[in-house]
């Protein structure tokens, strides 16, 4: 069994990994699965910004600018 903190480090590097894959990906028609998916990894690791200690564990950065959408 994991503890959260080594949770929530493969989960930081897990959506940043996701979200270099779909840097590509806009909100045009024949995009809007992908994007819908970058949409929800940005969310995803917004929230994962407000842990205490998500500067220590990849996530020194801000995220819309990283990845914009």
């Amino acid at each position: 069994m994991k503890n959260a903190e080594t949770i929530l480090k493969y989960m930081i590097a897990f959506l940043i990994q996701c979200l270099e894959e779909l840097s590509d990906a806009t909100d045009l028609p024949e995009q809007q699965f992908c994007y819908g998916e970058k949409t929800a990894f940005v969310e995803c690791l917004e929230v994962l910004a407000d842990w205490e200690q998500a500067d220590k564990n990849g996530l020194d950065f801000n995220v819309e600018e990283r990845f914009p959408l």
